[in-house]
């Protein structure tokens, strides 16, 4: 199973990344991660791909609602190139709140969207240079001729999903499905991939043949109990500054919407301490990887033979938000 490291990008510079992404690539991680949040997806993988030599690259996850087919499938050609094939393409339709408020943008039906967005990028990534392509959808239409060569026949792309249309929509049509922040192993083998199955099945493709990825908060400390309480007020903080459905659904879905219903309530208004103190221990156990290192390395194993690829959120700054940041990647690098 693959290890990977992600950046959200928010209060860290960019060269800071590549400071850790080079050590992390020294000390055996597989992957590197870009959050398109607080930093654009492509510009700081750009970095990245010029430090590092061996590492997969990709954005978890790209928002289709900001940019066009046309623009994501040029700049993933680009950053392929670069990279010299390194590339994992995630994409995701975001939510309301992101694509209204932030981008004023209309969100308007995601799944249709999704569906066609990735069968349009995927004939743009797989196009021959001189060959015309032709897309025609509900919403995305495309006619164009690409004067680059792509240096694959196919770059990977992998949706987000977990609401059950959308993971029948990656089903349908993605290489794999990128899945984030609070999927026990339970939930992503019983729940989530035989409803993947089921969809590329019914599509006519091969269950077989679509990949994992799990993006899950990860807070190492020889103080378990700081390290538990970061990843608590982690959870919390996805309930701020409005609920985020992706992340309540993934919650009640598992079994905590009473966790949930106390963040609805206090995470808005700041109070992430006491909405914490409703994540129960068994949520901690289950959602997150949180403890000493041994007890980290433990979870983390656990993920064997479920997904593909484990990509570690550092949430420890949580608990400790004066402490060096570049520290506290070190901490999960050295669970390598």
């Amino acid at each position: 199973m693959k290890l990977g490291l992600i950046f959200p990008g928010g209060g860290m510079k960019i060269r800071d990344m590549v400071t850790i992404a080079k050590e992390a690539e020294g000390a055996g991680f597989d992957s590197l991660y870009v959050t398109e949040a607080w930093r654009s997806g492509f510009v700081p993988l750009t970095a990245l791909a010029m430090a590092t030599q061996h590492v997969r690259l990709g954005p978890y996850v790209l928002n289709a609602y900001g940019r066009s087919p046309m623009l994501t499938g040029m700049s993933a050609i680009d950053l392929d190139e670069l990279s010299g094939g390194r590339l994992l393409l995630g994409v995701g339709s975001g939510n309301r709140h992101i694509n209204e408020d932030w981008q004023g943008v209309p969100h308007v039906e995601p799944y249709q969207k999704m569906k066609e967005y990735i069968e349009c990028l995927k004939q743009i990534v797989r196009t021959p240079m001189g060959t015309p392509m032709k897309y025609e959808g509900k919403i995305h239409r495309m006619q164009w001729t690409p004067a680059v060569q792509p240096l694959r026949e196919s770059i990977p792309i992998y949706l987000s999903a977990i609401f059950p249309r959308m993971v029948k929509v990656a089903g349908q049509v993605a290489d794999g499905v990128a899945i984030g922040a609070m999927g026990s192993v339970e939930y992503l083998r019983d729940v989530l991939q035989p409803r993947v199955r089921e969809a590329a099945a019914h599509a006519g493709r091969d269950p077989r043949s679509l990949g994992y990825v799990m993006a899950i908060f990860v807070s190492v400390s020889d103080d378990r109990e700081q390290a538990r309480q970061a990843a608590r007020e982690a959870i919390c903080r996805l309930f701020s500054p409005l609920p985020h459905p992706y992340y309540d659904f993934l919650l009640r879905e598992q079994g905590f919407s009473a966790a949930a219903d106390t963040a609805q309530k206090l995470a808005p208004q700041g109070k992430f301490k006491q909405a914490a103190e409703a994540i129960p221990d068994e949520a901690i156990d289950r959602l997150t990887i949180a403890g000493t290192p041994a007890e980290c390395r433990k979870r983390i194993a656990a993920y064997e033979g479920v997904v593909e690829e484990v990509i570690c959120v550092n949430v420890s700054y949580s608990a400790t938000p004066s402490t060096d940041p570049l520290g506290l990647y070190r901490q999960i690098i050295d669970l390598r």
